[in-house]
């Protein structure tokens, strides 16, 4: 908080200077010069507070990726895809986890793919840092049958005071998929799931 405290602060002083040395040399002073830095200063630092949850994304190549779209489930287990899209916040990282255990982070538009084992299994999601307290966390829970291939959307309902995260089932798989073609893929964290796809 700190540091992001202290770059804000260095965005006013620079915006301040330069709005000074404009003033100075025309000959002229405004309120502008004084309103814009503090402004400008503070929205920098509110920005890095909102991403300051983010961690590394470990991106998959585009071979890779479009292989883990056409790939069938492994044998006895079913394939678990989240997908995360949209403009609101896209820069800040959603933490998804299953079955309590961590299985990425993603910005929109990403997804993430992980083989399951056959059973019940519960999603989650949360953000970390000051996006956090804006956000409130969700989870469902769902049974996988083997072979089977699931799609998760992952979304936001705007409110008033605070957003509230959520999970949807793409009902159309293949379609679901097509969607995802066109998205980057993050790496599911090795812990996740019983097996990586």
């Amino acid at each position: 908080m700190i540091k992001n405290l202290l770059i804000g602060f260095a965005v006013a002083f620079a915006v301040g200077l330069g709005f000074g040395l404009l003033d100075y040399f025309s000959g002229s002073s405004s309120s502008t010069s004084v309103v814009l830095p503090v402004v400008l200063g503070f929205f920098t630092f509110l920005i890095l507070q909102m991403l300051s949850g983010n961690r590394k994304e470990a991106r998959v190549d585009d071979a890779a990726r479009q292989s883990s779209l056409s790939a069938p489930a492994p044998a006895g287990q079913a394939l678990l895809y989240i997908y995360r899209e949209g403009f609101m916040g896209k820069a800040v990282g959603w933490n998804v986890s299953l079955d309590g255990k961590a299985l990425a982070q993603l910005r929109s538009p990403r997804f993430t793919q992980t083989a399951i084992s056959p059973g019940r299994h519960t999603l989650a999601v949360s953000l970390g840092g000051f996006a956090g307290t804006q956000n409130k966390p969700a989870e469902t829970t769902f049974d996988a049958q083997p072979g089977e291939v699931i799609v998760f959307a992952m979304k936001s309902k705007m409110s008033a005071l605070s957003n509230t995260l959520s999970f949807v089932r793409e009902p159309d798989t293949p379609t679901a998929l097509q969607k995802l073609a066109k998205m980057p893929m993050v790496a599911a964290e090795p812990t996740a799931g019983s097996v990586a796809a």
